[in-house]
């Protein structure tokens, strides 16, 4: 039955390219299509009120992570004023495809993000407005995309989310953030054995010298959210009506044991945006998590210090780590509606 599902909904995409689509637009839209480009299949699950003629594209972190986890509680407050689209980029959670080595690379993600872009405004109308709302490594994906080109008229605002737009600056600023925190924690008798660990290992590797020694701090810094009791509630979302977990973990496995997965990874963490945020001059809103040691909130000082926006806005989650949705949902839900009322 699954599978037929699937032929279903692929085979109805491919007849969308060949045919103008009209789509209805209802305020509990729960549909999922599929963008094919360069080689890669890759999912959109669209949630919510799609009547609003609201969109928020969800940029997922990772890179590789997929999107769904955050389909649940997290984001759903939103759906009622707004709808969603849960995007798998290419190598990424459940998308699909050929080998695709040779495209595993950021200008084409930057391109795949066009592409559907142009497909959202093809299957619900150019009066929809996106909102981009890039999470760790979607906050990189999404800065590459607005400052290219023209992209930005595109997007009616850009939501960034603990993002990682300057990534040598996030990798400096979470070791500085992990040996600093750790050794305050160890002279309060606060998890003395875990934070000695961490911190000895930040100070043994000061640089990110590897791809493996990046994961190996990233996992770190998610460990050490454990150690400041930051709340990591759990959702119970089928993702698997799309996916399944041999999919994700070919991915996974794709990008941190192949040459080409590594040579993607080792061209991400030396990638910065900051020296072109100052054309980004769409509105844009700034959410960071006071506990998030993956990507610090002084990366967030830095954008909204840089953007180019008029209307910019950066608001600190207190006890919310590197996804502030986890930890205060309705904090997150309010800071969004608020910026995209004020703007849209």
């Amino acid at each position: 039955m699954k599978r037929l599902f699937l032929f279903i909904v692929i085979a109805g995409f491919c007849i969308s390219s060949c045919k103008k689509e009209t789509m209805h637009l209802n305020s509990n839209a729960n549909e999922i299509f599929w963008l094919s480009n360069a080689g890669a299949d890759m999912p959109v699950w669209v949630k919510g009120n799609t009547a609003s003629h609201v969109m928020i594209l969800f940029l997922h972190g990772g890179p590789g992570d997929g999107s769904y986890r955050f389909a649940g509680f997290q984001t759903n407050q939103l759906w009622k004023n707004y709808s969603f689209a849960y995007w798998d980029q290419r190598d990424a959670g459940a998308a699909a495809g050929n080998s695709n080595y040779s495209n595993l690379n950021l200008n084409q993600m930057i391109d795949d993000l066009q592409k559907l872009v142009e497909l959202i405004h093809y299957r619900y109308g150019n009066d929809m407005e996106i909102f981009l709302m890039g999470h760790s490594f979607g906050g990189l994906l999404g800065c590459g995309y607005l400052v290219k080109n023209n992209n930005q008229t595109n997007i009616k605002g850009w939501i960034e989310v603990d993002g990682a737009h300057d990534y040598p600056l996030a990798d400096k600023l979470e070791r500085r953030m992990l040996i600093d925190t750790g050794t305050s924690e160890i002279q309060k008798s606060h998890y003395v054995s875990e934070w000695t660990t961490i911190v000895n290992y930040c100070k043994k590797h000061p640089v990110r010298s590897s791809v493996l020694i990046g994961k190996k701090t990233d996992d770190y810094a998610a460990e050490a959210e454990n150690y400041v009791n930051i709340n990591h509630a759990k959702t119970a979302v089928d993702v698997f009506s799309v996916s399944s977990p041999v999919t994700l973990g070919a991915n996974l496995f794709k990008l941190y044991y192949t040459p080409a997965g590594k040579d993607f990874l080792q061209q991400i963490i030396q990638t910065s945006f900051t020296s072109e945020l100052h054309n980004i001059t769409i509105p844009s809103l700034l959410i960071w998590g006071q506990y998030d040691f993956t990507v610090p909130m002084g990366c967030g000082y830095d954008a909204l210090n840089r953007l180019g926006s008029s209307y910019k806005k950066l608001i600190l989650i207190p006890d919310a780590g590197h996804s502030p949705m986890d930890g205060n949902p309705d904090l997150f839900t309010k800071s969004v509606s608020e910026f995209i009322e004020a703007v849209k």
